[in-house]
């Protein structure tokens, strides 16, 4: 017996610890969860609370109209009487007989007055956490503060079906499109709710009372109960999707017909509801009381099915009379859904120009400026040659990279990330992410769009220290140090002194991390959280899109002189499957831009948009916005890729705006498979100059030519920014404009292009971009070659490609890089003249003629049996084969001379088969880098 009790003590003793310790451990998971919560105030302010405050309003609003019960005088609930029953099982061990009858009948269960009242309140609070939506309480408030979304218009809605629109889009202009605010922002949120009452308060409730009785009641006798309920059941649901039916995507000749099939079926059975629940006495049988209730509505359902068949066997016939009014709705709803009508179109006139060879260099001059500008270095080829750039430092690794432009020059940035060194052990990773490798020094790399050459940083971002920023420990970690640190873990030994993150006092720092209790017990520490600067948006602002097909928005880093900030685009997107004829095509538009300092974290934002969301959003946020574009800005700024990529896309559709055109599909266009936006310095038609836009190619969907349909641009200069131009080209012109894949056809199967490709190495074609040179529309085309080493790609070949096709393509190459050359070339070919011979000079006369100018400029070369760099760079390829070509390879020896000569007196030469390379190699913080030159000479 002593040993039995000294078990059990022993057995409590052991419970009440681990009830202890799981106590514990529950208290500091939710004490984590609050303390973020409180955390986020303190640091975010009004930013964090609103978004909440609009989830709380709308979900008491919309649970209050899902889940509050009105009926005081039964107060039933399924969810007591379940527990009432479960808890009695409980108690008699599973054993239905002891259970008392009264326990199984819901329809006999009540709940006391009280009770009942604060269970529906407390339905409200706890359905408030699961049916907030943002939008909804945004407009909620707003209409508090004055903003009118129309409501009273909404009736409108209900006409449409019965009436045969007209050939004319002002109708829904006029009848449909002032309804849009609501039927995005209030109308759905609100049907939803109600469509979750009838479905738990109407349905389930009275599904649970045709089932749930006393066992004492026969099923014979509540037949003709259960049977009234089924019947008020189907007509209350038939009814609802009646009402469903005019706020539906799609409006045509049928969708009367079924709202009418609808309707009558709703007023049959509400007649027989009616007339069952005042009988008294049932002297027909079950199954003739069933017949002659679905008899009337499979009737209904055939009607309405032949109806539908004959009307479109009608429509089959006689397309445009019948669907072309509800087309023509359609249209215009999805060109106001994003904004077509903004969009000029241009037809593109354009010819084959030759331009005599005498007249050829004054040409150029004149389209030299533009010609400079020539954007020759693809996404790729950049990356590529900014990635030595990181060299051994293996705490960081590139995130993005993006198309700048400064100063009328457009430039390749390739931002960066911290990464955790493969190096660091298991036991010193939690320090090394929170305390060392806290941010970024040298965020960004910057290279020359068109030169190629990898610029300096400072000279365009003088702040490069990046706290905020994208991907790796930005998005994993948060990072902390103490407010009185005499010496700073982070790298660099460098001591962070921005506005961003937060204060926390122990014993709160012990909570928040229970490592701060033992490294730093009794001294406020400073954490820097949300450092994903896409969660850090998120968080504060979630109404808006951040993510396109999978993968993040585009961001670029911008500067005013002194911080450096991300820009954000700002767009929203509203569903639109309330709306007719949208065909739940979404609706989107650019509300304005986000900065965030990529140093302190604070979020600035511009508003820009006039549409109603945007003046929603400045009604909430006017403390927070500005809605000019700082001077500053306003030549950094670019036209987001994914919205105008979404616009073209519903332009290729909603371009044809005549009705039989539309219904036959025979002008839809599409975007050329694997072309994206290509953002360049252009001067497309009626440009007074050269412009920085984006320019997007559109191809006939179906055609079997792949000639373009016309072009798309978007302008990105503060004066007109975001304006949209389509130059479209006449189907029927027997002048064709190649697409991409011609182009790339030609340029193959023309041969000097294919000598000169046997001479590169590990070839790679580049980006196939049109360009507008002067009066000539020209692909201008780099073909890339890898370096040495193998690491970094060099421009091998530029190729000017005539896009006007006549029968016969016309060519340009470049060996030097050049895309002057290039044109230059095209014009001589397209001229037709033959241009006088040059004498033919040996190798040896142009391997002297080469050295010559090493030896003017005082530099000896060295020719090594072997060359071993850690990373190579190949700063230039040229062509020496005649005369002709001397020009450019003298001016390329010499820029190699001025750029090497004051850093080291060590210039090497070795020959590979018909080249001749000239390099040097300087020793860069322990890393061996060869810089070097090849000449083709034969």
């Amino acid at each position: 017996m002593g040993e039995g009790a000294e078990s059990r003590r022993f057995a409590g003793r052991i419970l009440w610890i681990l009830i202890i310790i799981i106590t514990l451990f529950v208290l500091i998971i939710v004490g984590k969860e609050v303390l973020w919560f409180w955390l986020n105030i303190v640091e975010f302010g009004e930013l964090y609370i609103l978004p909440i405050y609009f989830m709380l309003i709308s979900g008491i609003i919309l649970s209050a109209i899902a889940l509050f019960r009105v009926d005081f005088k039964n107060r039933r609930s399924i969810f007591w009487w379940a527990v009432r029953l479960i808890l009695r099982a409980i108690k008699e061990q599973g054993i239905v007989e002891n259970i008392p009858p009264d326990y199984f009948d819901f329809k006999s269960f009540k709940l006391p007055l009280i009770k009942f009242t604060l269970w529906q309140i407390t339905k409200i609070f706890v359905g408030a956490l699961f049916m907030g939506n943002l939008l909804f309480g945004m407009s909620i408030y707003s209409m508090s503060k004055g903003w009118d979304p129309q409501l009273s218009l909404i009736w409108n809605i209900f006409k449409l079906p019965f009436i045969t629109p007209p050939f004319d889009m002002s109708y829904a202009k006029e009848n449909l499109i002032p309804l849009i605010p609501s039927l995005t922002l209030i109308i759905p949120p609100i049907l939803g709710a109600f469509t979750i009452r009838i479905l738990v308060l109407v349905i389930i409730t009275n599904i649970f009372k045709i089932f749930a009785y006393s066992p004492i009641e026969s099923i014979i006798s509540r037949a003709p109960f259960n049977l009234i309920l089924i019947e008020v059941l189907l007509t209350i649901i038939l009814i609802w999707i009646t009402f469903n039916t005019f706020f539906t995507n799609y409006i045509d000749y049928n969708t009367r017909v079924i709202i009418g099939g609808l309707i009558i079926a709703s007023i049959i059975l509400t007649i027989f509801s009616i007339k069952d629940l005042r009988r008294r006495v049932w002297r027909a049988s079950i199954r003739r009381i069933i017949t002659t209730r679905l008899a009337p509505l499979l009737l209904i359902t055939l009607i309405v099915i032949s109806t539908i068949a004959v009307q479109n066997s009608i429509a089959d016939a006689n397309k445009v009379g019948w669907r072309g009014p509800y087309t023509t709705q359609e249209i215009a709803i999805n060109r106001y859904l994003a904004q077509l009508d903004e969009v000029k179109e241009i037809q593109y006139n354009f010819s084959i120009k030759v331009i005599p060879i005498g007249d050829i260099d004054n040409y150029m001059r004149e389209n030299s400026e533009l010609l400079k500008k020539v954007r020759l270095w693809d996404w790729e080829a950049a990356f590529a040659k900014l990635k030595p750039e990181i060299g051994l430092i293996p705490y960081i690794d590139f995130q993005d990279s993006d198309i700048l432009r400064f100063n009328g020059t457009l430039y390749w940035s390739a931002s960066m990330k911290p990464i955790l060194p493969i190096t660091v052990k298991p036991e010193d990773r939690w320090y090394a992410e929170h305390l060392v490798y806290t941010h970024v020094p040298n965020g960004f790399l910057i290279l020359n769009a068109n030169e190629g050459k990898i610029e300096e940083t400072s000279q365009f971002f003088k702040q490069r220290r990046v706290y905020y920023g994208e991907g790796g420990l930005f998005s994993k970690v948060w990072i902390a140090y103490p407010n009185d640190r005499e010496r700073s873990d982070e790298l660099e030994g460098y001591f962070y002194k921005g506005q961003g993150g937060v204060d926390i006092m122990p014993p709160l720092s012990w909570i928040f991390e229970f490592v701060f209790l033992t490294a730093f017990p009794n001294k406020v520490v400073h954490v820097l959280r949300y450092r994903d600067v896409y969660e850090r948006m998120q968080l504060l602002f979630p109404y808006f899109q951040y993510t396109f097909y999978g993968k993040n928005l585009d961001m670029l880093p911008v500067t005013d002189g002194e911080n450096t900030y991300w820009l954000m685009p700002l767009i929203i997107k509203l569903d639109t499957s309330r709306v007719p004829w949208s065909k739940s095509n979404p609706l989107m538009r650019l509300v304005g831009y986000s900065l965030i300092d990529i140093y302190h974290g604070d979020i600035k934002l511009i508003i820009l948009g006039d549409d109603f969301f945007s003046q929603i959003f400045k009604l909430v946020y006017s403390d927070y916005i500005i809605t000019e574009i700082p001077d500053w800005l306003k030549n950094q700024l670019r036209y987001p890729e994914e919205l105008f990529e979404w616009r073209v896309n519903m332009y290729n559709y909603y371009h044809v705006t005549a009705p039989d055109t539309f219904i036959i599909g025979k002008e839809f266009f599409e975007i050329p498979k694997g072309l994206d936006t290509y953002y360049i310095i252009a001067r497309p038609p009626n440009f007074e100059k050269p412009e920085y836009v984006g320019l997007l190619s559109l191809e006939l969907q179906g055609a079997g030519g792949r000639n373009l349909a016309g072009y798309m641009v978007v302008r990105n200069e503060y004066e007109g920014f975001g304006e949209m131009i389509f130059y479209g080209v006449d189907i029927k012109s027997p002048i064709k404009l190649l697409g991409p894949t011609a182009v790339l056809e030609a340029l193959e199967k023309n041969p000097e292009f294919a000598k000169l490709k046997t001479l590169l190495r590990a070839p790679r074609i580049g980006d196939i971009i049109l360009y507008r040179i002067g009066e000539h529309d020209v692909y201008l085309i780099p073909v890339y070659t890898a370096g040495a080493g193998g690491v970094v790609a060099e421009i091998g070949v530029v190729a000017a490609v005539g896009a006007t096709f006549t029968g016969k393509y016309y060519v340009g190459l470049s060996a030097t890089g050049s895309a002057e050359e290039a044109f230059k070339s095209f014009l001589i070919t397209l001229s037709g003249e033959e241009i006088s011979k040059v004498p033919i000079i040996t190798v040896e006369q142009k391997k002297e003629k080469i050295l010559g100018l090493f030896k003017d400029a005082n530099i000896t070369l060295l020719q090594p049996i072997s060359i071993t760099p850690h990373v190579s760079f190949r700063e230039g390829i040229g062509t020496y084969i005649s005369d002709n070509d001397w020009d450019a390879t003298k001016s390329l020896i010499k820029r190699f001379i001025k750029n090497w000569a004051n850093k080291t007196d060590l210039f090497l030469i070795w020959f590979e088969d018909s080249k001749m390379n000239i390099g040097v190699m300087i020793n860069m913080r322990g890393v061996v880098e060869l810089h070097f030159i090849t000449i083709i000479i034969q």
